[in-house]
């Protein structure tokens, strides 16, 4: 196996899978799920291939040019032009091109988009090959998805991104419907829950299941946590058909989730961990015991590196520590310290 910078990753034969490679990269990119391609073969698309907001909420277009001949300026300008009537109007309209990183275009387009920003007009950027290429790097199987006979290396470098996913995509999206019950159930009435704080957990789970599930899985979770949310946002109030419908969307969710098997052994510890996490937090009635901490230890220990150790033995004597160690008090304290060692932790190279 090798990195992903000295494979020859062959570039597609046609523009309909360009197009879907440029989707999962792009969204890997910017970390936005919402990128979505604009209408269907035939429809008339005023410029833009794909759209959405990118990862800081700018509205963004993207225009796909799979050409065997250099990209030239003037091409730029014409396909951008056309980009203009969209609505609502773009800040940023990128060009992802399968032509290789040209300094000269490069040039070329910047002078042009600082024009076109003066003139109140959307910004213009490039997307080259190698661009789409490492973005879609950032999730191997994503990338093996579309490239099947190319393996990306496993990264001796700690995989951030990937396990804090794996986490949380156990601990919320391996208890779906027990979030419903509990946040619109009779406990959620009498705690005056939030009733969106469900629809909050479902978007969670929808950002982590698209940087981190492979495409077959990933269309699947998020199908259903979209149907979920198109029942949940209409403007009649629910009917108990309508909560079995909900209930049957969750748990088939959960089940995908929790039973992934094409995902790496540290990732899928990860994701076992944040499962069993948010089973303590939901099903332990009573205290913690010392067995059922030692064991969430070991397992934690196993998938943090090992200079968390000490930090992780305090943070167990903080929890075991604390005058009433019910499981809905006891597994948030020591999921969020998880969490943070995955946001934070800076370890040390093989």
């Amino acid at each position: 196996m090798t990195s992903i910078h000295s494979l020859e990753v062959p570039k597609p034969k046609n523009w309909q899978d360009f197009e879907a490679i440029a989707l999962d990269a792009l969204r890997l990119r910017w970390d936005s799920p919402d990128l979505s391609a604009n209408g269907r073969p035939g429809q008339k698309q005023k410029g833009v291939d794909i759209f959405g907001p990118d990862d800081v909420g700018r509205r963004i277009g993207v225009q796909c040019k799979r050409y065997s001949k250099p990209l030239k300026i003037d091409l730029v300008k014409a396909e951008v032009e056309n980009s203009d009537a969209f609505e609502p109007a773009l800040n940023t309209i990128y060009i992802a091109t399968t032509r290789d990183r040209d300094a000269k275009l490069q040039m070329e387009v910047r002078l042009y988009s600082d024009k076109r920003v003066i003139e109140g007009k959307s910004a213009v950027g490039l997307l080259f090959w190698d661009d789409i290429v490492g973005s879609l790097g950032k999730n191997p199987s994503t990338f093996k998805s579309h490239f099947p006979n190319l393996t990306l290396a496993e990264a001796h470098a700690f995989p951030r991104d990937r396990l804090l996913a794996a986490l949380n995509l156990g601990y919320y999206g391996g208890h779906l419907w027990t979030y419903a019950e509990l946040i619109h159930g009779e406990f959620g009435w009498m705690a005056n829950t939030d009733p969106y704080e469900f629809q909050i957990i479902l978007g969670i789970v929808r950002q982590y299941s698209n940087s981190f599930l492979p495409a077959s899985e990933r269309d699947a979770v998020v199908g259903f946590l979209e149907k979920i949310l198109a029942i949940m946002n209409t403007d009649e109030a629910l009917k108990r058909g309508d909560w079995e419908v909900i209930e049957a969307l969750c748990k088939r969710a959960t089940n995908r989730l929790v039973s992934l098997s094409s995902v790496a052994i540290l990732e899928s510890n990860t994701l076992e961990v944040g499962r069993r996490l948010g089973a303590i937090n939901h099903g332990q009635h009573g205290e913690v015991g010392a067995a059922e901490s030692t064991e969430m230890k070991r397992q934690i220990d196993a998938i943090l590196p090992s200079e968390c150790v000490k930090r992780t033995a305090g943070k167990f004597a903080e929890a075991n520590a604390m005058k009433y160690r019910y499981g809905y008090r006891w597994a948030p304290k020591i999921f969020a310290y998880v969490e943070q060692e995955f946001r934070f932790a800076k370890p040390k190279l093989q």
